[in-house]
């Protein structure tokens, strides 16, 4: 039987390059909107983790002109792309919940719609292990659930590519991140369909 984790790395490896298309004009209004208020906030040249980094686009094109940038991925499809994409930065296959990291190695964290691929008991372990890789004054942007909800698509963009996500309210993680040590510079509801997302720039 797939777990959820198969799920998504089995759906984002289907879709390949239809998932940008898809999300375009998001990508090439909101994303770089968002990522330059990130960037503001840190110091030339420091270390950035992508969580959830797709193809590259747009994210790592823009943060790896700027900062010492590593994306993350669990589809080795998009890592591929990823990979194709912005040569010039660094790109790994990986589960994120699995990862390790020294504490105080990144100044920046990003994980734009992608904890909530993750089954919603992993996440309280997954945002301490973020809020432990911070360096101090670091900064995570985010964007997390509005309602609670765990679900699947079983034809999501694509004809045949399943999806599966798994998120709480925005009060709950606003109370998860306070209770961590987080402060929250911005927080905004992003639509989408009948519902949206929270996005959420927290400084640890």
């Amino acid at each position: 039987m797939k777990t959820p984790k198969d799920i998504v790395r089995e759906g984002y490896d289907r879709l390949a390059g239809a998932y940008r298309k898809h999300y375009q004009s998001d990508h090439e209004t909101n994303y770089p909107n968002w990522l330059a208020s990130l960037a503001l906030l840190l110091p030339p040249a420091s270390k950035v983790l992508e969580l959830g980094c797709a193809d590259g686009l747009p994210t790592a094109h823009i943060l790896s002109q700027q900062f010492d940038y590593l994306g993350i991925d669990l589809s080795p499809v998009q890592i591929k792309l990823a990979r194709q994409n912005v040569p010039a930065a660094q790109f790994a296959v990986a589960d994120m919940t699995a990862l390790s990291f020294p504490d105080q190695t990144f100044s920046g964290i990003v994980a734009l719609y992608s904890i909530i691929h993750i089954p919603l008991p992993e996440q309280p372990a997954l945002l301490k292990s973020l809020y432990n890789w911070l360096k101090p004054n670091g900064y995570l942007l985010c964007s997390v659930g509005t309602d609670e909800w765990t679900g699947t698509d079983e034809n999501w963009i694509a004809p045949g590519a399943s999806m599966y996500w798994s998120h709480t309210d925005a009060s709950t993680y606003l109370s998860w991140f306070s209770a961590m040590g987080f402060t929250v510079v911005h927080s905004d509801f992003i639509p989408e369909g009948n519902s949206g997302h929270t996005l959420f720039l927290l400084r640890k």
